[in-house]
């Protein structure tokens, strides 16, 4: 088991899991301390929702992967096993949150906390197995797209919010 999680999780990766934990804890107090700047809205929840606080893996982990990547010849590869890594991270948020939620019939922050370090980690995995794995990606322009797309749907939904359980905030103990 250990040498199958070296294979996809290296000595950088985990530079980069810490610095997405770091960036999206830091992104949670962001709008607050912006004073709710608009801008920082887009990137930052405005609440504490489960669709806002997706923010907080997504734009760090989209950050991350554009400062520090090194395919440069595979870049569709590396950004679309990345965009496939972080839809994987953002599902397991909402699974994990949503089942310990259903059962104790509220949230409870540290839990939360763990929810985000594990789904950072997830994120990597995922995203460093697709590269490995994946026989056929979609070109570079198809792949920046989707990324497009999902951030369209984060900003577009932060001022927008549809009257559904996921935008709306917890109970948070």
């Amino acid at each position: 088991m250990k040498s199958y999680l070296k294979k996809y999780i290296g000595r950088e990766d985990l530079k980069l899991i810490f610095s997405v934990i770091l960036l999206g804890s830091l992104c949670h107090f962001l709008y607050d301390w912006s004073g709710h700047l608009a801008l920082a809205a887009l990137f930052c929840p405005v609440n504490e929702s489960v669709w806002e606080h997706l923010k907080l893996l997504y734009f760090p982990f989209l950050l991350v992967s554009l400062l520090f990547h090194r395919h440069k010849i595979r870049q569709a590869r590396f950004l679309f096993s990345r965009f496939l890594g972080v839809c994987c991270g953002m599902s397991s948020i909402l699974v994990l949150f949503y089942t310990y939620t259903g059962i104790t019939g509220q949230s409870f922050l540290p839990a939360d906390l763990l929810i985000f370090c594990f789904s950072t980690i997830i994120s990597f995995f995922a995203s460093s197995f697709f590269y490995h794995k994946l026989q056929v990606t979609p070109s570079l322009t198809t792949t920046v797209l989707l990324w497009a797309v999902l951030s369209f749907f984060f900003f577009f939904f932060t001022c927008y919010p549809p009257n559904l359980p996921l935008f709306f905030p917890p109970n948070i103990v």
